[in-house]
């Protein structure tokens, strides 16, 4: 007797909006204050490029949460299923 894995169903808009946006938003809202730190501390150009790596680190770890936050989301179903699957075999 073979065993069969349960397949994984897709389910589209279960990734957070917010995590998709955060390296771009992270990028764009670094730099601008960058410039502004910049500007006032006396040179815009390093603090644009400054802040806009400080942006993508902030970036990437709210895109990182919204990864946990989107797994999370699909591990009750999907135990759900193995459950409901385990009692129909056990009768």
């Amino acid at each position: 007797m073979t065993a069969q894995h349960p397949v994984r169903r897709h389910r589209p808009g279960n990734f957070p909006a917010w995590g998709a946006l955060a390296l771009p938003a992270g990028i764009l809202w670094g730099a601008v204050f960058g410039v502004l730190v910049g500007a006032f501390l006396g040179n815009a150009a390093i603090g644009a490029a400054v802040g806009a790596g400080v942006g993508i680190g902030a970036g990437m770890c709210l895109l990182a949460a919204a990864i946990v936050v989107a797994s999370a989301k699909e591990a009750p179903d999907q135990s759900t299923d193995e459950m409901m699957q385990s009692r129909r075999r056990d009768g």
